[in-house]
């Protein structure tokens, strides 16, 4: 009973104080296998879809399954820097070596997964530059033609992590929602059809 309270006490949230800048989130990058459960939200100028997200994070091995994505049913994403595949809701395999292209050739869906494993931490990508938002703004940056807001944050232990993002890049607006975070999650990731 114990080990089960221990368990589900990893995926409690307390609201934080918002940071006042993004060197108070430095610390976020210690973070290396994480879990995530929200919705998210895409708006065009012409559509808006929502889906539920379930993501998880053991170093660069990743594990993403959506649930009722803009109208195609589900899709499950895993793999790692090097290789990634994709199972669609009529059971379709897919493979690529980038999440991001595969996402775009088979879904319709410009997002750079390769970089949300950072922002998804207020973070930026490490490996491109950035410039964080004036302190008079909301919590955020730009990197790569998107526009990334971090209005609500959550404390969870030693961290300030994001309970709500949003990545603007004209014309598509990405809202996430995240109700449940989870830092260090049992790894078993393998880059490997799923």
């Amino acid at each position: 009973m114990l080990l089960l309270l221990s368990a589900c006490s990893n995926w409690q949230q307390t609201p934080a104080q918002p940071a006042n800048s993004m060197t108070g989130l430095a610390n976020n990058g210690d973070i290396k296998h994480w879990a995530v459960r929200g919705k998210v939200g895409l708006r065009t100028t012409n559509e808006a879809h929502s889906a539920y997200l379930n993501w998880s994070q053991c170093g660069d091995a990743f594990d993403i399954r959506i649930s009722g994505p803009l109208g195609q049913g589900a899709a499950h994403l895993v793999g790692n820097t090097e290789q990634v595949y994709l199972t669609t809701s009529d059971n379709q395999h897919f493979s690529a070596s980038s999440a991001n292209a595969l996402l775009a050739q088979q879904l319709g869906w410009t997002l750079p997964v390769e970089q949300l494993r950072y922002w998804i931490k207020a973070l930026p990508d490490p490996s491109q530059d950035y410039q964080a938002n004036p302190p008079q703004q909301t919590l955020g940056f730009q990197q790569q033609s998107w526009q990334l807001s971090y209005p609500r944050l959550t404390q969870q232990g030693d961290y300030q992590l994001p309970s709500k993002i949003i990545a603007e890049q004209t014309p598509l607006k990405v809202t996430l929602v995240i109700k449940q975070w989870q830092l260090k999650p049992a790894c078993n990731h393998e880059a490997s059809p799923p």
